[in-house]
């Protein structure tokens, strides 16, 4: 069969992979260059973690999605992750690691609990207050994003699939299976798979009213030099609170970086994605509380990149999957998708060539607990 795929973050390159694997056709387009810089799945790394509160579904994927990462290391001849493990705080005002620990019970997955000086041991550039703990969790850390979708194009163009950059799709025939492209030229196929990320409501503007597109920024920091080491052996932080900051390790030669996910807010995807004045430094005073010595530190760059939300957030964020007639569109990624690349282009595949049913990909993409990966 043959599948045609708009979008190539690791979505689209992902879903190109699997279905190559598996002796379809797949053809792709990008409006940008492949990879495109400007995609979501294009920074230095991504967070896959096994933190899930009241959301089995999800957390069972995440360990799906740890196998489908473990067959594309293979395919690729590298494994662009690195396990750091995940540590999430409690005592400090939320409930994630507690949460967590519930839905790790529930899977039967293992953990280990941290008491305040055995954080502190792991971990002395935070600041902990008394009632701090902690709750360890692997297999988890950083993904490395970039270098993830730069491999994945590289090894389809080594497998001659069609990979067509810059490239726009403006109009979509779901019935007929074909699309229309800036250009003027068409393209159709037994299957359409739509992984545009943020320009979702934009090539599809009947999307335009549920989905949003979401600015999101992230900052990358020079840690004192008493620190560093221990930053770069330390794990990948959640740190629990109420609208609290994420961290990522200075690992395998990638900067020390965290975002706050409350500081999402809507926005256009082809604006400029150069921070606001004062923007990471406004981020950072949200960060140095958590941290010893904040004064310390330095602010090496912001970057802004774009994810959607379902207009009425679900409290789970589960992703959206429709089909109408040979068009499978898949999006919500609200900022938690990435760690699912692979999977999610595994089952896709085998979604738009028939050999899954879609309602149960649909089922199984919304974090059903009760299903599983095909």
């Amino acid at each position: 069969m043959k599948v045609v795929i708009v979008g190539a973050g690791v979505i689209g390159l992902s879903t190109a992979w699997a279905l190559n694997r598996l002796g379809h056709e797949a053809v792709v387009y990008d409006q940008g260059m492949i990879p495109n810089p400007r995609s979501a799945s294009f920074d230095q790394h991504r967070m896959i973690r096994l933190l899930y509160p009241g959301n089995p579904g999800y957390a069972r994927m995440v360990l799906e999605g740890f196998e489908a990462w473990e067959r594309l290391w293979a395919d690729l001849g590298a494994r662009h992750f690195v396990d750091s493990g995940v540590l999430a705080l409690g005592g400090m005002g939320g409930e994630l690691a507690s949460d967590s620990r519930d839905v790790l019970n529930q899977i039967g997955h293992p953990y280990e609990t941290l008491d305040r000086q055995e954080v502190e041991a792991l971990c002395p550039y935070l600041a902990l207050p008394e009632t701090a703990w902690g709750l360890l969790v692997r297999p988890g850390g950083p993904l490395f994003a970039d270098r993830i979708v730069t491999g994945l194009a590289n090894h389809l163009e080594g497998r001659s699939v069609a990979l067509n950059e810059e490239r726009k799709v403006v109009a979509i025939d779901p019935m007929a299976g074909e699309i229309q492209l800036e250009d003027g030229g068409r393209d159709s196929g037994d299957a359409v798979v739509i992984c545009v990320g943020a320009w979702i409501g934009k090539l599809l503007p009947h999307y335009a009213g549920g989905l949003i597109a979401q600015r999101q920024a992230v900052c990358y920091l020079e840690p004192p030099a008493r620190f560093a080491a221990a930053w770069r052996a330390g794990p990948a932080h959640d740190l629990g609170a109420q609208g609290a900051p994420y961290l990522l390790p200075p690992v395998d030669g990638t900067g020390l970086k965290f975002g706050l996910g409350p500081h999402l807010r809507p926005g256009d995807a082809d604006a400029t994605r150069e921070p606001e004045p004062g923007e990471a430094e406004g981020l950072f005073a949200k960060l140095a509380p958590f941290l010893k010595a904040p004064e310390d530190y330095r602010i090496k760059e912001a970057r802004i990149c774009f994810y959607t939300t379902a207009s009425t957030p679900r409290s789970d964020d589960s992703f959206l999957a429709e089909r109408q007639g040979r068009c499978i569109v898949i999006s919500n990624c609200s900022g938690h998708m990435f760690k699912f690349g692979a999977v999610l282009g595994e089952q896709l595949a085998l979604a738009a060539t028939e050999a899954l049913e879609f309602s149960a990909f649909a089922r199984w993409a919304a974090g059903d607990p009760q299903a599983t990966a095909a």
